[in-house]
């Protein structure tokens, strides 16, 4: 398939979609299509615009297309479109091509003369017509209509590159030089700068932050029904909206006159909601807390914190049970403070039976009769079966359910790598086209060093902030790859469990770092690849990033990761993934 630019073309007629599309589907890899490309110094208009122009090893070529039925009448051409008004040109379709064909030609090569002997051509496309007609403007050798159009379209490249080589020859005596792939790069650079010389990357996300403000219509809807609902259960994967929609809610609860207590299990992200409220006039209302950073000051005030001091239990066991059963202990003691609503984000995390005894007391009217809204990922459930038996319980209270789809955190490119990594598919459904994101791979310490201090300095140089960017990692720093380290590029390594607000390359686990994201995520250690207890801290730490993935992968994993991409070209091709 060749490199298609724009991936998608916007606002174009039909007809240029499908013969852009179609021209992309069927020529070479290393071939580059354009779309609609203006010129400043056309012949005989102060601004013209190509069609398509095709940058192959056969040729230059500019290529005019007619989506519609096509006549000359009286000297003057008439343009028909389905469901447009008819328009006309004193110019045909193959003056328009020849004229531009010599504009971009000259723009060219007065930028680099060396392309004075490359070949260029043009060519005329007619998907939906049947055109027979002929006259001393119309040139059948490079005409392609409704007759050929279902063909593999590199014959008709073909067919142009013989025919203005045979041109050449007759007029000038020679054939000109076919292009080679370094003269399409150097091509493409001249044509479309910002394409790779001038482009941002610090621009660009600018501007995808300012689209992904964007609410689609699934979350749209599931906002209207936790303001119609007293209870809901809203599910969606990473990057489909949640913590937007939670956190919204919780402001409208507040500007209600409610008294809000907004849980999460994630300390970083309690932090982050509560640093976006500082200045916001309903935050009195709105309580923001560490759920379990909660328990403990109620389990302290009780005198029960030996309670909680045990080496035998796994985290699980210490924070989906043994946490909220002293704490309800503690709470027979002295009462907590009770919130008129709960919002409680990441609810996967927090989903056992003690939990809910828990949260119940800090509900006025407790979880049966009490107004509550719930914001899960289903495919971070942590609790397994547990969790699907406690989440039948909240069933006797009744709520509503809405469930998110679109993707309005990542780029498609973010959710594809993020799903081939962890084996677990995130939303692709509305993710924007972004970068890249590829992987790094690395032989030994040394060599991941020397990767990553090359691969900060281009983002620097991209204008990408450091503010922009976090080193993920499956370890704590101190057993890290980055242990003992103390900058990267010149930029110090910020521990975020230590201090999330110090200026420069900030660095956490996974972990920590749910609920939260940034442009950029350089995700360090990940090994074990495929397997199922890796994937979930994997697929939480990767789907961070809104913009840019760069995934360091040690050698050893290269296979792994390739069954893990061929595993999930199979789910895409099953049409398991939206």
């Amino acid at each position: 398939m060749a490199v298609l630019i724009p991936d998608t073309p916007r606002e174009c007629p039909n007809g240029e979609r499908i013969v852009f599309e179609k021209l992309g589907r069927d020529l070479d890899d290393d071939w580059i299509i354009m779309h609609s490309l203006g010129l400043v110094e056309h012949q005989k208009k102060l601004w013209g615009e190509i069609d398509i122009v095709v940058l192959s090893t056969k040729g230059i070529f500019v290529i005019e297309v007619k989506g519609g039925r096509v006549s000359c009448r009286d000297g003057v051409w008439v343009f028909e479109a389905p469901g447009k008004e008819p328009y006309t040109r004193k110019e045909g379709p193959w003056t328009q091509a020849k004229d531009a064909m010599f504009a971009l030609r000259k723009a060219l090569v007065r930028d680099a003369p060396d392309l004075q002997e490359v070949l260029f051509g043009y060519g005329v496309i007619m998907p939906h017509e049947h055109f027979t007609a002929t006259g001393p403007e119309i040139e059948p050798a490079v005409l392609l209509d409704s007759r050929d159009f279902g063909r593999n379209l590199r014959f008709y490249i073909g067919d142009l590159m013989r025919h203005w080589e045979s041109v050449y020859h007759e007029r000038h005596g020679r054939v000109p030089r076919l292009p080679n792939r370094d003269d399409i790069r150097r091509i493409r650079k001249l044509m479309r700068p910002d394409i790779e010389s001038a482009f941002s990357l610090g621009s660009y996300f600018n501007g995808l932050e300012r689209e992904l403000l964007q609410l689609t219509n699934g979350q749209i809807r599931a906002a209207r029904g936790v303001a119609n609902n007293p209870r809901t259960v809203i599910r969606g994967r990473a990057g489909t909206g949640k913590t937007i929609i939670a956190i919204e809610h919780a402001r409208k609860l507040a500007s209600q006159g409610l008294n809000v207590l907004y849980l999460c299990f994630n300390q970083m992200l309690a932090r982050h909601v509560q640093q976006s409220l500082l200045e916001d006039p309903l935050a009195d209302r709105i309580r923001v807390r560490h759920i379990h950073s909660l328990f403990r000051e109620q389990i302290n005030r009780a005198g029960m914190t030996d309670r909680l001091q045990r080496d035998d239990i796994s985290d699980a066991e210490l924070f989906g049970h043994l946490y909220p059963e002293v704490f309800v202990e503690a709470a027979l003691q002295e009462e907590p403070e009770v919130a008129d609503v709960l919002v409680i984000d990441e609810a996967q995390d927090i989903l056992t039976a003690q939990n809910l005894d828990a949260v119940d007391l800090l509900l006025g009217d407790g979880l049966r009769k009490g107004r509550w809204h719930l914001f899960l990922d289903p495919m971070q459930n942590i609790y397994g079966k547990e969790a699907e038996e406690t989440e039948a319980r909240l069933h006797e209270a009744g709520f509503a359910e809405y469930d998110l789809y679109d993707n309005c955190r990542n780029t498609r490119q973010v959710a594809l790598q993020t799903s081939i990594i962890s084996g677990i598919d995130m939303a692709i459904e509305g993710a924007l086209e972004g970068p890249e994101c590829e992987c790094v791979y690395y032989r030994d310490r040394d060599d991941f060093l020397e990767k990553l201090v090359a691969e900060v300095r281009n983002l620097v140089k991209a204008d990408v902030q450091p503010r922009d960017i976090v080193i993920l990692s499956t370890r704590r720093l101190e057993n890290s790859l980055l242990a003992g380290v103390e900058s990267v590029a010149g930029l110090p390594i910020r521990n975020m469990a230590e201090d999330p607000a110090a200026h420069g390359l900030h660095f956490s686990t996974m972990h920590a770092f749910k609920g939260l994201e940034r442009n950029v995520v350089l995700a360090i250690d990940l090994d074990h690849i495929g397997d199922e207890l890796s994937s979930m801290l994997h697929y939480a730490g990767l789907s961070r990033a809104r913009g840019l993935l760069r995934a360091f992968l040690d050698e050893k994993e290269r296979k792994a990761y390739q069954a893990q991409a061929q595993a999930f070209g199979r789910r895409l091709a099953g049409g398991g993934i939206q």
